[in-house]
């Protein structure tokens, strides 16, 4: 009886008849009892999430949630933390009555009386799916340009040449070490070039990445010689404090290329014009 009389209470208060009446349509609105059953909902409700008002008043809220929200107690979770912070906002995977999702964000705030007692709440949510799908578009193609700017070329038997051309960053430099590794073990290659002429300037972090990189490589039994190091370059190496006395640097990728043929005991001859 309790609840049912908390359901009336809210049905009829002034205050949330003027709010789901005034509130802009793109927001569907629901008032719900301190334990999460609906008493009153907009419009919206029935345009976002395709429930007329009289399918849902008196069920509970977690009809909008995903079956996995609903088996981990995720809508109980989010009235305590607005009864107990005033308001909470989230965003998530929500469901609509023909059983397709949409990502909402949702504001839920603890509606009280003057004496302060919890009489129920009120729940605002907003359709950002088509927002969600850009936020995945700019992340894979964001993913897609990362891997195009680590090029990673196999020159010669036993030979692969990384051209790296930008700021090496801490994401970027973790995918170069992935991506080398595994071409590696592809191509059984013993020995990569990691060429920096096109990376603008090298400070204590990226020169820390490439170290890494070529501690890495040795653990699988190949070398790294890094070529490309600029005169400028090399004193910021030097004014930083960095120890490259462990790897192999050469000044240009030719040359580069000249000392991994030595290593690899290989030579490059020109033929002869009569043969």
């Amino acid at each position: 009886m309790a609840g049912k009389s908390n359901l009336a209470a809210l049905q009829n208060h002034e205050s949330i008849y003027r709010l789901l009446v005034d509130t802009n349509k793109d927001f569907a609105i629901l008032v719900l009892d301190p334990d999460g059953h609906i008493a009153t909902s907009n419009p919206g409700v029935e345009r976002l999430k395709g429930y007329r008002a009289d399918e849902i008043i008196g069920k509970h809220f977690s009809i909008f949630y995903p079956k996995e929200d609903v088996a981990h107690g995720k809508p109980e979770k989010e009235l305590q933390a607005a009864a107990e912070k005033g308001a909470f906002e989230d965003e998530g995977w929500r469901v609509r009555k023909d059983g397709s999702r949409f990502w909402a964000n949702v504001v839920i705030t603890a509606l009280r009386d003057k004496t302060g007692s919890l009489i129920g709440f009120s729940k605002l949510s907003r359709d950002l799916t088509e927002r969600k799908q850009a936020q995945e578009t700019i992340q894979k193609l964001a993913q897609e340009i990362m891997e195009i700017s680590i090029p990673i070329m196999q020159v010669w038997d036993g030979v692969l040449v990384v051209p790296l051309i930008g700021t090496l960053d801490t994401a970027r430099a973790q995918r170069l070490m992935e991506q080398l590794l595994r071409r590696i073990v592809e191509t059984g290659s013993p020995i990569a070039l990691l060429d920096v002429t096109g990376v603008p300037a090298i400070d204590t972090k990226s020169a820390q990445h490439l170290i890494e990189t070529v501690s890495a490589v040795r653990l699988l039994g190949g070398n790294v010689i890094l070529t490309g190091i600029r005169p400028a370059i090399a004193q910021t190496l030097v004014h930083l404090g960095i120890d490259l006395k462990t790897v192999i640097t050469r000044p240009s990728l030719m040359s580069g290329l000249r000392h991994a043929m030595d290593l690899l005991n290989m030579a490059v001859t020109a033929k002869s014009s009569g043969s």
